[in-house]
């Protein structure tokens, strides 16, 4: 499970994160979150070796993410994935984490909206404490 100085961490090191990510500036991303999700219409290198393993990638459809990696892993307690992808993909693992208790908790667009009417964010979705109301 993510600690609070490990999700305040990695929130910062995504607000400041470009547009357009190569895999060297990932390594901070990772630090705080259990995996990250990473859209390869908007992220130009992919992949670090080191955090191989926990970086997942889609194209704008997370349905072979969902299913592989991140419906078996929100069944469980913990799991913190964090992004960069577009506002589309985020809209929609927005959905899919209400169903199983987790929440958008950091969002940050990272640059304003494209001719194609789409945005792109860096995130974070959490488990949501069982007192917090919503």
């Amino acid at each position: 499970m993510i600690s609070r100085r490990a999700l305040l961490k990695w929130g910062a090191a995504a607000a400041a994160a470009p547009v357009v990510v190569n895999a060297s500036r990932l390594g901070p991303l990772v630090e705080g979150a259990d995996a990250l999700l990473i859209d390869t219409r908007y992220v130009r290198e992919l992949v670090d070796r080191v955090y191989a393993s926990r970086i997942h990638a889609c194209d704008g459809d997370v349905t072979r993410v969902w299913f592989e990696t991140l419906d078996p892993a929100w069944r469980k307690p913990g799991f913190v994935v964090a992004g960069i992808t577009g506002d589309d993909v985020l809209f929609v693992l927005e959905r899919l984490a209400w169903d199983r208790g987790r929440r958008v908790v950091a969002r940050n667009d990272l640059a304003p909206r494209g001719a194609d009417g789409r945005s792109v964010a860096s995130w974070i979705i959490a488990p949501v404490h069982p007192s917090v109301g919503g």
